[in-house]
């Protein structure tokens, strides 16, 4: 069996957030000797593997033979628990544990991927944070996507790319961003068909019928995401031409999903945009009260073995938590949002998502 034991210093070295001088420092050898380790170019005298192993907190067996995985089912459940306890509010134990998690399977892309988005998340469900939390946060998701950018893992790559580039675009470097863009790949033709056709060839009806299923969700979530660009306050749109266009999203969304998803809080931005204060606050409370109902899940004929409705319920309740803690935010600072009615749909959304 191969000895990998150059890529198990370099990835533990690595998680633990090293170089290779630091690590040299604190075992009293030279930085081109670990450099050798990492490459394979030689190996640690057997005296140092104990050194060695607690430097990057770890133990000799790992050391030698570093095989630890998580399946992708681990990893949503873990993921999924992180979460869970960032919206108790506790999550400074939340990213103890994300770390801790990150620290022990450095080698896991989808953990490193997902662990990104679990960092957006906590800028979304922690309000309390400091800007220097907040900056933390960003820096790591940034470096975890880099890692996985450049493990160029098929599944993810792609995705931590989009990401990338929207974070340069926050940051005002152009350059990079379009960089990252340039490296996605064009539009081609669409391979589902294909699919469908071999899955049926084979007589696999229920993964054919499931590949359909899982690209329709793809490309209406994709149809959705355009429109609602469209309402971009810097494309200048007028009032009218922009109520039209959230009325076509809201069409779109009752066919597909049975209910208002993102039309419904654009609607609201709408009428703040445009300063018609009375109707923002009466679509803010029709808002609010519906999503306060029992949200039905996508529909069934189109979606029904496909993961968005597993997800549904907990995805609902992700959402109400996110909603409530920006409207408790944007009340700070307008007095309009006091308004009664409002003031009793949040109190009723709080109970809704922490029951």
């Amino acid at each position: 069996m191969e000895l990998k034991l150059g890529a198990n210093i370099a990835a533990l070295r690595k998680a633990k957030g090293m170089t290779q001088e630091q690590l040299a420092a604190a075992l009293g050898i030279s930085p081109p000797a670990v450099s050798k380790w990492e490459t394979n170019a030689s190996y640690p005298d057997i005296t140092l593997l104990c050194p060695l192993a607690r430097a990057l907190d770890t133990n000799v067996d790992m050391l030698l033979n570093y095989e630890k995985t998580l399946s992708d089912s681990e990893v949503e459940q873990k993921i999924n628990d992180i979460l869970t306890l960032a919206r108790t509010k506790d999550w400074q134990t939340a990213e103890s544990i994300l770390q801790n998690l990150l620290h022990q399977y450095p080698t896991s892309i989808p953990l490193k991927y997902h662990g990104a988005g679990v960092y957006a998340a906590f800028q979304a469900v922690c309000p309390d944070a400091s800007m220097e939390e907040r900056g933390t946060w960003n820096q790591r998701r940034k470096e975890l996507l880099q890692a996985v950018h450049a493990s160029g893992s098929s599944e993810f790559w792609q995705s931590a790319a989009i990401a990338l580039a929207v974070m340069a675009l926050t940051e005002d470097d152009l350059d990079k961003a379009e960089k990252l863009l340039l490296e996605l790949p064009r539009l081609s033709g669409d391979p589902t068909i294909i699919w469908m056709e071999l899955h049926l060839r084979r007589g696999e009806r229920d993964q054919a019928v499931a590949t359909l299923q899982k690209r329709l969700l793809h490309l209406t979530q994709q149809m959705q995401t355009c429109m609602v660009c469209l309402l971009d306050e810097k494309l200048g749109f007028p009032l009218e031409t922009s109520m039209e266009i959230n009325r076509v999203i809201q069409q779109f969304e009752s066919l597909f999903f049975h209910r208002a998803q993102l039309s419904g809080i654009m609607q609201v931005e709408l009428f703040r945009r445009y300063g018609q204060t009375r109707q923002m606050i009466e679509s803010l409370c029709d808002y609010l009260d519906g999503l306060n109902e029992s949200l039905p899940p996508p529909n069934e004929i189109l979606f029904p073995s496909t993961s968005a409705q597993t997800a549904h319920q907990e995805t609902n309740r992700q959402l109400r938590q996110i909603i409530y803690l920006a409207i408790q935010q944007a009340r700070q600072n307008n007095e309009h949002l006091s308004d009664p009615r409002l003031c009793a749909a949040m109190e009723k959304l709080k109970d809704n998502f922490q029951g």
